[in-house]
């Protein structure tokens, strides 16, 4: 099925006009849904077509994709917490269990339901300046200094290798939860279109957001 058919022309037209103007552009999300998937391709792919660049499409999106179900993923392991399905914060046996559970379609889009009823939202921003393409994707759950260090130190040792599949074998988290996989592979897609782990980064403001940014070079 084509893009166009699964969005509106009034949504079309504002993106190209946001496109050709260089205006930020923003998705708010709270699950993984077709429609919202097909309009983010849709933005994506008048930004690389303005620029020349749709050589990147493919696995730029691939990368957006993986980043969006982390952060989805992240809202449902708040909504654990919060209603008690994840008693211990430390306990990381009890955490990837309940996170587990929950990782296939049906429960995501129950968690993403509940996501919106908590005002947890997935936000994804696009925004081309100085030849370069910024992507943010942000969700409502911090992290500790333990899972910073974790992660950077899981971007770094990923950036050694050129296919995932090797990098996990050799590189096994059973405590990741489904959600450190995603964050490797960001890192080996970005290394096969000659793009340093250097522009992909996981921050956190310690109280209630984690953002994972993104620079794409236009020329």
């Amino acid at each position: 099925m084509q893009i166009e058919n699964l969005i509106s022309e009034q949504y079309q037209n504002e993106i190209i006009t946001a496109v050709r103007n260089e205006d930020d552009i923003v998705f708010i999300t709270y699950s993984v849904l077709e429609r919202t998937e097909e309009k983010i391709k849709f933005a994506l792919a008048k930004i690389f077509e303005k620029h020349n660049r749709f050589d990147l499409f493919t696995l730029v999106y691939s990368c957006i994709k993986e980043l969006i179900s982390n952060a989805t993923k992240a809202n449902a392991k708040k909504i654990l917490v919060m209603e008690g399905a994840i008693k211990d914060i430390n306990d990381s046996d009890d955490i990837v269990k309940k996170v587990r559970a929950i990782l296939n379609e049906k429960s995501l889009l129950e968690y993403g339901l509940k996501t919106k009823k908590y005002g947890l939202s997935t936000r994804v921003y696009l925004k081309v300046y100085k030849k370069h393409l910024s992507i943010e994707v942000i969700n409502n759950m911090a992290l500790t200094k333990k899972e910073m260090d974790k992660i950077n130190e899981r971007i770094k040792k990923s950036s050694k290798y050129d296919n995932i599949a090797a990098f996990f074998m050799e590189n096994p988290d059973p405590e990741a939860e489904g959600m450190g996989l995603g964050l490797s592979m960001v890192v080996v897609l970005l290394k096969n279109i000659n793009i340093t782990h250097k522009n992909f980064a996981v921050t956190t403001n310690g109280i209630d957001k984690t953002y994972a940014k993104v620079l794409i070079p236009l020329s």
